[in-house]
């Protein structure tokens, strides 16, 4: 990464998926981008990261994991603040599975904040999904 400009910020991300693979994937892919990445394979971890470091911008979530699911950890993240979410799955049928779920989140993907990209997913689908919810990875602040 680059050197920042006076009043320039790196925005951060935060991404929760029980595969290293995955999270070494958007680490890079991201990390090239200029965004900051902090990872975990630990949904509870991830989660009270989440709900304590009011410095991450969006949240990337897998849905199916061991101990806490990506549905459980938006349930609980959303009672405590209103963080842009990015499901990040290879489940397409996890959706529809706990459509009750989905459908009362609707109102957050209608409204910009939450939005859903499938595995395996290209790079410039990801990086347009995370610029949509997050904005670029730097932003200018006044100086």
């Amino acid at each position: 990464m680059g050197k920042l400009s006076p009043g320039e910020a790196v925005k951060k991300i935060f991404a929760i998926d029980d595969e290293p693979p995955v999270l070494r994937c958007l680490e890079k892919a991201l990390g090239s981008r200029g965004y900051e990445l902090g990872i975990t394979n630990d949904p509870i971890r991830g989660l009270e990261t989440l709900k304590t470091d009011m410095s991450i911008v969006l949240a990337l979530l897998d849905v199916k994991m061991p101990g806490k699911n990506g549905f459980e950890i938006y349930r609980e993240l959303r009672q405590i603040r209103k963080l842009p979410v990015l499901f990040v799955t290879a489940y397409p049928r996890s959706f529809t599975a706990e459509s009750d779920e989905v459908t009362r989140m609707w109102q957050e993907f209608a409204d910009g904040t939450t939005d859903i990209i499938y595995k395996p997913f290209g790079l410039d689908m990801l990086f347009e999904k995370v610029e949509a919810l997050g904005g670029s990875a730097k932003e200018l602040g006044e100086a």
